[in-house]
């Protein structure tokens, strides 16, 4: 079987950023789309109910969220995802799947397959939260809309940090997924940092399959990528980048022209989300510096 790696990380810190990296080499492939979304039986979203994954969501009537742990293998599923592997006859050396669920899934994931890589994306919490905010304001191309009021991965705690004020139901949703991936850190083989991923692309694309970075190919003399951290501090259209990044077929995008869609955030707004958040922003970075 080729080397797998899963790439998680909740959504809008970069997961996509890196898969689109990985699948410029020749040797990667990305087998599954949609986020693996019917390999995994992560549909419909964000309520799923296709098989394994929606099945067990279901079996806890969806009050565990999409958090999987060790205790809900099955033998007759692991067979299930191996089959699905099988017929697709990847024939590249690397496969790769992004799947920000899976953020909440590291001990079930690593036992179905437990000789993959698990690669985990960190973003800035201000930069993060809002991002996610953008999911909260309908418009043009905005994909999925949330779903009675919620929109994307679900910890364990999803029901009780449902919140009406959809920034607080961010910042609580970035704590408990990233907490999530800390408690399961040694089964992390990778942990990354969306700003540094920006910074020094193709040593991190090297790094990740083992090559020397006169090896990598696709990524031009690119020596870095734009990075967006500063939105939350100067606002930003709705668009995300990742479909900017759709029309542009572009890892640089000029956004600083764009029109304001969604306004900064306010300084109360920033207090609020470096309380809930800063110490576990800290406790990653002095894990990546150290």
């Amino acid at each position: 079987m080729s080397q797998i790696i899963f790439i998680i990380g909740l959504q809008k810190s970069g997961t996509t950023l890196l898969n689109r990296l990985l699948l410029t080499q020749p040797n990667v492939a990305n087998p599954f789309k949609l986020e693996g979304r019917d390999f995994w039986g992560d549909s419909p979203p964000f309520s799923p109910t296709a098989e394994p994954c929606g099945r067990i969501y279901q079996q806890y009537n969806g009050e565990h969220g999409h958090n999987l742990d060790s205790d809900d293998f099955l033998v007759s599923d692991q067979h299930l995802l191996l089959e699905r592997i099988k017929v697709q006859n990847i024939s590249r050396p690397i496969w790769i799947n992004k799947n920000p669920y899976n953020s909440v899934r590291i001990p079930w994931l690593k036992k179905h397959f437990p000789e993959s890589k698990i690669v985990a994306m960190i973003r800035n919490p201000l930069a993060n939260v809002f991002s996610l905010l953008k999911k909260y304001t309908p418009h043009e191309h905005m994909g999925y809309p949330p779903e009675n009021g919620w929109w994307g991965v679900k910890p364990k705690n999803w029901l009780q940090i449902q919140n009406q004020d959809k920034l607080v139901q961010s910042a609580d949703q970035w704590l408990s997924v990233n907490q999530e991936i800390l408690n399961q850190i040694n089964q992390v083989d990778h942990l990354i940092r969306y700003d540094q991923l920006c910074e020094h692309p193709t040593e991190t694309i090297s790094k990740l399959i083992d090559v020397g970075t006169d090896e990598i190919q696709g990524l031009g003399t690119q020596e870095s990528l734009t990075c967006n951290d500063q939105e939350y501090l100067t606002g930003s259209r709705l668009l995300s980048k990742n479909r900017e990044y759709l029309n542009e077929s572009s890892f640089n995008l000029d956004s600083q022209d764009e029109t304001i869609e969604i306004h900064p955030l306010k300084n109360h707004q920033i207090e609020m989300i470096d309380l809930k958040c800063s110490s576990l922003w800290e406790v990653f970075t002095e894990l990546i510096e150290g």
